[in-house]
């Protein structure tokens, strides 16, 4: 079709509704879809943008009638494929106020598809026409951005939009909408800083963050990709505080603010490949494949949620700061391996480029961030002790499992996070020392050999600073002492549980509270807090490591012996005893005052193992020698 014969139809259609014209709609849109040439000409066509603003004051002006949906979808197709890359089209689209007409049509038409396959088209359509008219266009930008979450268009216009369209389970209408947003605030801080300084942005991350933890298991979902790539970018503008606190449960916001979720059947259908991009720089749907499959969809409304000590958004943002901080841990040591499978002349893979990974050569996140996770360490972990010190000797207590699961998967998740933060490879060598054969004497001292042998690869001034910051803001202190209340709040599970036995109270309520359902934990909410002792010391012991600093603050905060008692078995805790004696290691090493005071410690009994009683082995303290000596009885 000609640009002549576009512009009539356009024409016609601008001042008489015409469902006949459809397929010359349809025609124009294809043409636009494949053709660069022909968008510049069409762009330049006389009243173009006009009639297409007609059409659409139109509809905004007497309603969404069922019987024009399609035709929309036509129109939005036609908008959005001719602004694809086309500067001067997206600037004349602007001056004409399609960005506010599309919105105004998007909305009515969010809130009254109820299951209708054509509305769910019209609105993909839509969503991504608004996509397209903003990208690599700065001033479009900031026009769409400031029009959905400062200005709406009309007081009809629903002023969540964006949060309205992110709960549409459409895979395709997520996937645009946090793409749109994602243009947007890319290296803009003054259009990230908007999110949450608005209502909407504010619910717009929540319900962003609901969708991710829906999804969390289908990570291969394009939408919970682009959500990630979303939030990882606002990180990196150090919003982390202003995200964590938009995230927290607000108890007077009231139930008709929460927009109608969208059940969709066409949401977890795959995303067909055209209609994504690479998406590290701006991104773009020039080339979008008009979608043919339809879907049905039906709305619940949102239930209102109540205060908590985290709430499920807030924990769901730890996790993807853990996946950042976790990813990063990886590179390095990635790039570490191959560093010295060069030196050793042994021949590597080239690893495949991955657009989403972080540089190894920089901070996983920055020294504000860090700043601001130890400071939620504090806050967390004091809440845990006030937890602890309320539950009975059955591990029983007064809260829900909501509040618990949340308490407990922020506090394991804020952990990871300092594990991998405190932990930098330090170039030891793993590779032994070849031996000659039959050379057993020599193999007695191969440990201390390669220890004397280990290569260090200076550490990064931006990891020492990392290093200083957590110790500076209190996170050995906060450490100890919820491990000091752990030691004595949470029982050790020192048998394992078989098959056949009942086992301990704590862990048969943790084969329950892993369902995370409505009931309560009756038989011991400490089971949500299975593995924390661990955690806790692999964290101490990676901060002492070469650090006096840090020893003495273990040593002045009464942490000692609260290390030294963790060298247990304790099933609850799976390799507690070998991280706890690694982390004395690390702790005493080169520390003459630490040394001194663990040598001032006598023994005052022994204490038989569940695992020796089974053996009718027995223990005792030796009186002259003060060690411990076994004996076993015979049946």
């Amino acid at each position: 079709m000609s640009t002549g014969s576009s512009i009539d139809v356009l024409l016609h259609l601008s001042s008489t509704p015409d469902n006949s014209r459809d397929q010359d709609l349809d025609a124009i849109a294809k043409r636009l879809q494949v053709d660069a040439a022909f968008r510049v000409e069409f762009g330049g066509g006389p009243f173009v943008w006009t009639n297409l603003a007609k059409v659409l004051t139109r509809v905004v002006k007497d309603g969404l009638d069922p019987e024009q949906v399609e035709q929309l979808m036509f129109i939005f197709r036609i908008i959005r494929n001719s602004v694809a890359g086309v500067t001067e089209n997206q600037d004349q689209a602007r001056v004409a106020g399609l960005p506010k007409l599309i919105q105004e049509v998007v909305s009515q038409a969010a809130h009254t598809h109820y299951g209708n396959a054509g509305y769910i088209m019209m609105l993909r359509a839509g969503v991504q026409a608004l996509s397209n008219l903003l990208t690599g266009n700065e001033a479009s930008k900031d026009y769409i951005w400031d029009s959905f979450l400062v200005q709406i268009p009309s007081p009809s216009c629903d002023r969540n939009l964006l949060s309205t369209l992110a709960a549409i389970e459409d895979e395709t209408i997520v996937l645009s909408t946090v793409m749109l947003c994602y243009n947007c605030v890319f290296e803009s801080h003054k259009r990230s800083a908007l999110l949450f300084s608005t209502k909407a942005g504010q619910k717009l991350l929540k319900q962003l963050m609901i969708e991710s933890h829906a999804t969390s298991a289908k990570e291969d979902r394009k939408s919970f990709e682009m959500t990630y790539t979303f939030i990882n970018h606002l990180i990196e503008q150090d919003f982390i505080e202003q995200l964590y606190e938009a995230l927290k449960d607000d108890e007077q916001e009231s139930e008709e603010e929460y927009k109608i979720r969208y059940h969709g059947e066409g949401f977890h259908d795959d995303v067909k490949e055209a209609e994504t991009v690479p998406k590290i720089q701006e991104l773009r749907i020039e080339e979008v494949e008009d979608e043919e499959s339809t879907s049905a969809t039906k709305s619940s409304p949102k239930e209102n949620k109540k205060s908590s000590y985290l709430s499920q958004e807030q924990v769901t943002l730890l996790k993807m700061v853990d996946s950042r901080i976790y990813s990063h841990h990886e590179k390095q040591q990635e790039s570490f391996q191959l560093q010295q499978q060069q030196s050793h002349g042994t021949p590597s893979a080239t690893n495949a480029y991955d657009p989403f990974a972080v540089d190894e050569t920089d901070p996983p996140v920055s020294l504000e961030t860090t700043d601001f996770l130890t400071g939620i360490f504090s806050k967390v972990s004091a809440l845990t002790i006030e937890v602890f010190k309320g539950l009975d000797k059955g591990g029983v207590g007064e809260h829900s499992v909501e509040d618990l699961a949340n308490l407990s998967s922020g506090l394991m998740l804020l952990l990871g996070c300092f594990a991998h933060l405190s932990l930098h490879e330090d170039g030891q060598v793993n590779v032994r020392p070849k031996l000659d054969s039959g050379d057993d004497a020599a193999e007695d001292g191969v440990n201390e050999e390669i220890e004397q042998r280990a290569e260090v690869v200076p550490v990064p001034d931006w990891f020492k600073a990392q290093h200083m910051t957590m110790v500076n803001g209190g996170l050995v202190e906060s450490a100890i002492e919820l491990l000091r209340q752990s030691d004595v709040s949470l029982a050790r599970v020192s048998k394992p549980v078989s098959g056949n036995s009942t086992g301990s109270p704590a862990m048969e309520a943790n084969a329950e509270s892993t369902v995370l359902s409505n009931t309560s934990t009756a038989q011991g909410q400490d089971s949500f807090f299975v593995g924390l002792k661990r955690d806790i010391v692999r964290l101490i012991g990676n901060l002492a490591y070469r650090s006096r600093h840090v020893q003495d603050r273990i040593r002045n905060c009464n942490g000692l012996i609260v290390m030294l008692s963790q060298c247990n078995i304790d099933d609850a805790n799976p390799y507690l005893r070998e991280y706890a004696i690694l982390a004395m290691k690390n702790i005493l090493t080169g520390n003459a005052e630490n040394q001194a005071l663990i040598e001032e410690l006598q023994p005052i009994e022994a204490v038989d193992h569940p695992a020796l009683q089974e053996a009718r082995i027995t223990s005792k303290l030796d009186a002259e020698t003060g060690r411990p000596v076994l004996s076993q009885h015979k049946s």
